[in-house]
């Protein structure tokens, strides 16, 4: 509350607390004071919730705000942490941190091994020709690794909507509109600043001199897929529009009037000595990025059971922010175990690069960089996807970073290839004959290689067996057979072999190999519809999220027509 001997606010210039009748109207009044000119304002003329207020590390009003920038927020909490305001620690309240570099960049720059790929590096990724990525590459090898491709043509099926050098930050600025809003990352804090900024502030920030910078910005979630002709002048490889399962699934059928999710095309702005710490891509979407200015450098761990339970872990440490993830460990078994087989690598103007799905990485900027990227989801891919899903709920990631409407996607997938089952087939990969035997095949893809990735499913919380109704025999054998994989939602690190080559299957053994492939794509989908069906028996956003006019209001008979096709496998 607004000290006695101060101004009225500037906004309305009243002061309630010399007139308010009683002490309730007094205590309902909220104030800030700016920490530039020390002039206090009602919260409420500066449209701030007592949430905002709580968020707010130093607050500049909108007279100082022209000179000195937006207010500083506190960094927010998005996977239980401790609620660390990095800006109060560079005014000196706990101790001096360089507010030019995160505390964490030393340790990435020291990082080894580095990929040389003049040196060989295959180890760690594939080297791929334009012509040579395709779905077809990723049938046969499952995509266990990123995947590289220098100097990247239209081979690959990239289009730019002008050429490289065109795309810089002006450009994107001039066909996003100046006045358009951008959410600007503070790198120290990790948080992204309140209020937003507009692309024309971000512009002037960027060209600013870098020995002039206040402190570094980045920008990583401007999507630009609607944009006219940034967006629609932009083709993304073929490859990943081959594989791209909300391409295949989406429609407006069943009535809704949402429009698709826009993860498709990002525009990442990033000043030099920017950095972004571990984390993985919503729903463990596999990304793609090709470099139009600078360089990038990506820090990167496998999807392993070992180190996305540590990454787990990690998520859930009191000190995550001080706790280096490379260098976390946890005893298991009376052995110390810490993440295992990470790597660096490079990219730079005209490579184009593939995240395959559930990778951590960290990413840190060398220079002033401009990318353009994307996120999709695949059927092939789609254990893991559910595998991070529930991963996102345990660590309490808001719902805002989380992949857009992605249960809804999961029913019009199931009703999509329980009606096209052809298409299936195909898009894992697995060649079938007209009676469905499958006759040839390729390697598994990555949801059976992560040493059963089934793993990851938890069933959630707050869905037990006593809310289902008595009489509902037939929800009920589907949930039992869809969690006969399911572990228990305590996190089990198990000493795993990350090491070992995946040795090509002998012919003899594709066909049932595949089939299992199948069966667990089908499991992990139906375990996920189960548990989403049961909730949206008392929340009705989930409710909104079933197209009931495309899979029929009886659930349970359409959950039996998927149990059916998943047990002729």
């Amino acid at each position: 509350m607004k000290p006695k001997n101060h101004d009225n606010c500037p906004v309305c210039n009243y002061n309630p607390l010399e007139s308010a009748n009683g002490p309730e109207p007094q205590a309902q009044i909220s104030w800030i004071r700016c920490d530039v000119c020390r002039q206090w304002y009602h919260s409420v003329c500066l449209k701030l919730t007592k949430s905002t207020l709580g968020l707010i590390s130093l607050f500049h009003c909108p007279e100082c705000e022209r000179e000195h920038g937006p207010s500083h927020m506190k960094r927010q909490l998005k996977r239980a942490r401790v609620k660390i305001d990095y800006v109060a620690l560079d005014q000196g309240e706990t101790f001096a941190v360089d507010k030019s570099v995160h505390p964490h960049v030393p340790s990435f720059l020291n990082f080894g091994p580095s990929v040389d790929l003049s040196l060989g590096g295959l180890h760690f990724v594939d080297k791929l020709n334009s012509s040579e990525l395709t779905k077809e590459h990723v049938f046969a090898t499952g995509l266990l690794k990123p995947v590289l491709v220098p100097h990247v043509t239209g081979e690959s099926g990239l289009r730019l909507p002008v050429a490289r050098d065109k795309i810089t930050v002006e450009y994107i600025s001039q066909k996003c509109g100046a006045n358009a809003s951008v959410e600007v990352m503070d790198v120290l804090s990790q948080q992204s600043e309140t209020p937003s900024w507009s692309l024309a502030q971000w512009r002037e920030y960027f060209y600013t001199p870098e020995a002039e910078r206040d402190r570094i910005r980045n920008v990583i979630s401007l999507e630009v897929s609607q944009t006219d002709e940034l967006g629609s002048g932009f083709v993304r490889p073929k490859m990943v529009t081959d594989l791209d399962l909300v391409d295949k699934v989406w429609c407006d059928a069943d009535g809704h009037d949402q429009k698709r999710p826009q993860v498709t095309v990002y525009c990442l702005m990033s000043v030099r000595g920017s950095y972004t710490d571990f984390h993985i891509d919503f729903s463990g979407t596999p990304v793609y990025y090709t470099v139009c200015h600078g360089t990038k450098t990506f820090l990167m761990y496998p999807p392993t059971d070992n180190n996305l339970a540590l990454y787990e872990s990690w998520c859930h440490e009191p000190q995550q922010n001080f706790t280096w993830f490379a260098d976390y460990t946890k005893r298991v078994g009376g052995k110390k175990i810490r993440p295992a087989d990470g790597f660096k690598i490079s990219l730079k103007k005209g490579d184009l690069f593939i995240i395959p799905s559930g990778w951590i990485h960290s990413v840190y900027t060398p220079d002033d960089a401009v990318i353009i990227g994307g996120n999709y989801l695949t059927i092939r891919d789609l254990p893991m996807h559910i595998r991070i899903y529930e991963l996102e709920k345990r660590t309490r990631v808001p719902s805002k970073y989380r992949f857009p409407m992605f249960n809804k996607v999961m029913w019009l997938a199931s009703w999509y290839y329980l009606n096209h089952k052809d298409e299936f087939f195909a898009d894992l990969g697995i060649s079938v004959s007209p009676d469905l035997q499958l006759t040839k095949a390729s390697r598994p893809g990555l949801c059976s290689m992560q040493s059963s990735s089934m793993k990851g499913l938890h069933k959630d919380e707050d869905v037990t067996k006593a809310n289902q109704p008595n009489d509902d025999k037939i929800l009920e054998n589907v949930s039992n057979r869809a969690q006969e994989k399911h572990i228990n939602s305590d996190i089990k690190l198990e000493m795993l072999d990350s090491s070992v080559a995946i040795e090509t299957m002998a012919p003899e053994k594709l066909a049932s190999s595949d089939t299992s492939q199948a069966r667990d794509v089908l499991l992990a989908l139906i375990a996920h519809l189960t548990q989403h069906y049961e909730i949206s028996k008392t929340q009705q956003i989930a409710k909104k999220s079933i197209p009931s006019r495309l899979i029929g209001r009886n659930v349970k008979e359409y959950f039996a027509k998927l149990e059916s096709w998943r047990d002729s496998l």
